[in-house]
């Protein structure tokens, strides 16, 4: 059987041919134009913003942690300065919907700088750009990314050890001794003791501060911590406490019956040292003071002496608290709720007030 060769026509030969040859160009063509569609697309900035964002919004966040403003060196080590600053692009690069604007009267086409916008505000961050190569831009710098350290300011009396976690703090952290501002009314009556003040910068990690006082060795309270500023008190002497402790509550029930005129100054001022602020105060009292006459003795209750402090071998200073319950002869009754600061001079073995503060 013999078969039969179908011939196809030169036109259709032509026409298939030509259709191909159109569709590979258009092929060719298409691929040409999608290329550079997609080069001009990777030269443009917000190419380089929208992949920053991305990588954001993926909490791919490491590659910032450069661009972090830090202290030069930290208290602790690099290796806590370190941790300190991943710890922190955490927190501010946090989960979100990041976006971008162009920073106004920034922004440049030779110089693109955003401003980067998270849940639809704007944040503090900014980033500038720059080309790394004809359709390429990259991160030229970021400003508003800081980590600071704390800086402890440790305020302690004069030639006291401090500690830190154990450590014992050097003279070179040393940035002030001076009086102790307590002390300035009675500075005429004692060779003044001094504080001196510790400067740690760039603090990254909390740490435990201790101080042992010059006097006893004995470890000293912290009175204040507020804004990272350490306040330690000088000592306490337990024997003085237990010395002078009756004594200080006598001499505060003749103090509260004298301010409302039930006793005089004369039994007073035996226990004021002569010449001192404490003095020329309470000798005016009678004088100047607004109180109305009472009908019977004041009474005294809730009374503590306490947060005892030794500056010197001969001066320190205590806190008294106490209510004053007075009867004025008009028939009315008050209770005032009292607190006050002493500070006791000693003078020829016995202990004189120099100074009194009335306290809140």
């Amino acid at each position: 059987m013999i078969k039969k060769t179908i011939k196809i026509p030169l036109f259709w030969k032509i026409y298939i041919i030509v259709v191909t040859i159109v569709l590979i160009g258009f092929v060719v063509l298409w691929s040409i134009l999608w290329t550079a569609l997609k080069k001009y697309e990777q030269s443009r900035p917000e190419y380089a913003m929208d992949k920053i964002t991305e990588q954001i919004q993926l909490q791919d966040t490491g590659d910032f942690t450069k661009y972090v403003h830090t202290g030069e060196n930290a208290y602790e080590g690099s290796e806590a300065l370190d941790e300190a600053v991943r710890e922190y692009i955490k927190n501010v690069l946090c989960e979100g919907a990041w976006a971008y604007t162009k920073k106004s009267g920034e922004y440049t086409n030779d110089n693109p700088v955003y401003q980067l916008k998270k849940d639809g505000q704007k944040t503090d961050i900014i980033i500038y750009l720059e080309k790394r190569s004809k359709n390429e831009w990259t991160i030229a710098d970021v400003s508003g990314l800081s980590c600071e350290g704390k800086t402890y300011e440790i305020i302690v009396p004069e030639n006291s050890e401090v500690t830190v976690d154990g450590n014992k703090l050097g003279s070179e952290y040393v940035t002030e001794t001076k009086d102790a501002e307590v002390l300035s009314n009675v500075a005429k009556h004692i060779n003044m003791p001094k504080t001196t003040t510790y400067h740690i910068e760039n603090v990254y990690k909390e740490h435990e501060i201790k101080a042992t006082g010059p006097v006893y060795n004995s470890e000293l309270e912290l009175i204040s911590s507020t804004d990272n500023v350490y306040e330690f008190g000088f000592e306490a002497n337990s024997k003085l406490i237990e010395e002078q402790e009756s004594r200080i509550k006598e001499i505060t029930e003749i103090y509260g019956k004298y301010v409302v005129n039930y006793e005089g100054f004369a039994k007073l001022s035996p226990y004021i040292l002569p010449g001192s602020y404490a003095y020329s105060y309470l000798s005016r009292i009678s004088k100047t003071n607004i109180w109305l006459e009472v009908s019977r003795e004041p009474a005294f209750s809730d009374m503590k002496v306490y947060n005892y402090q030794s500056y010197t071998k001969d001066c320190f200073s205590c806190e008294v608290s106490f209510d004053l319950q007075v009867s004025y002869n008009s028939g009315s009754f008050k209770d005032y709720p009292t607190h006050m600061e002493y500070i006791f001079v000693k003078r020829s073995g016995k202990w004189y007030i120099a100074d009194m503060v009335m306290l809140k």
